[in-house]
């Protein structure tokens, strides 16, 4: 047992075996759609039956607080569990059936990288009982441990040519970093904040040529769309009838292993 596990141990949590799959939501650069994507398809996860976490490892904030409604819910937040302070779950906001959100600090006395060693921690921990969602800063650079963290990297990027660039460099360094653990994991895109004319606006034909520019698997398209940002601006739960839901809920399935189709009439339109 760790000394993170005694810790947690010390509160009267018992620590179960590995069950849960471990999500990391990146960006290159930020104003990507990342942390919108990530609340989506956790709420699209949770909204499905499986038990989700959202884990916010941004520094300060409290973003995702805000976008799931919650902000004035959270009391603990991931400082505290990773520091051992509090047991994990109470740490954790209830955002509905089946989803959960481990806050980060608005305001932390002390400074924990994104993806420290104790943040990884929690993350294992976590996946004890939960799939866990985890957004990451954007611009943080992938070493090894962190890499191996996680069975699944979704690099989101938008349709246009300088955040395909970027995008790209941030899917090599994975893959290097990948490279040099023990249980390698997967890389796929997320196309965010898709609108189609925008995107033939910024020279990309398609989206085969983003696939190529960046080069991973495509694990979904998630459409710019008014109503969600309105539900986030109001500080409200996820719009379950939105067109963004839908585009999430095909996104989360595919991460769970099921086959959906990514046809132009359920996933995405293509430019004309």
């Amino acid at each position: 047992m760790t000394s993170f596990d005694k810790r947690q141990a010390k509160h009267g949590r018992q620590v179960k075996g590995s069950l849960g799959k471990k999500i990391g939501f990146i960006s290159a650069l930020g104003g990507q759609g990342t942390s919108l994507s990530a609340a989506y398809i956790a709420k699209a996860s949770a909204s499905s039956g499986r038990s989700s976490v959202l884990v916010d490892t941004c520094g300060f904030g409290g973003t995702l607080s805000y976008m799931l409604g919650s902000a004035e819910d959270a009391v603990m937040n991931i400082n505290d569990a990773a520091s051992g302070e509090c047991l994990i779950e109470d740490a954790l906001t209830d955002c509905g059936d089946h989803l959960r959100l481990l806050p980060s600090a608005s305001f932390p006395e002390r400074t924990y990288s994104p993806l420290s060693l104790d943040v990884r921690r929690v993350i294992e921990s976590l996946s004890r009982e939960y799939d866990v969602f985890a957004d990451i800063p954007s611009g943080t650079l992938p070493d090894c441990g962190m890499a191996g963290c996680f069975d699944m990297f979704v690099i989101c990027t938008r349709a246009d040519v300088m955040s395909l660039k970027y995008a790209s460099m941030l899917c090599r360094m994975i893959r290097k970093a990948s490279a040099q653990t023990a249980s390698p994991c997967s890389i796929r895109l997320l196309i965010t904040r898709f609108i189609p004319e925008i995107m033939k606006f910024g020279g990309i034909a398609d989206i085969d040529r983003c696939i190529d520019t960046v080069g991973a698997r495509l694990i979904g398209v998630m459409p710019h769309d008014n109503r969600a940002l309105e539900a986030v601006l109001a500080g409200q739960q996820p719009d379950e009838k939105c067109e963004l839901m839908r585009y999430a809920r095909d996104t989360a399935e595919r991460i769970a292993g099921k086959r959906v189709p990514l046809d132009g009439g359920r996933s995405f339109r293509l430019p004309i």
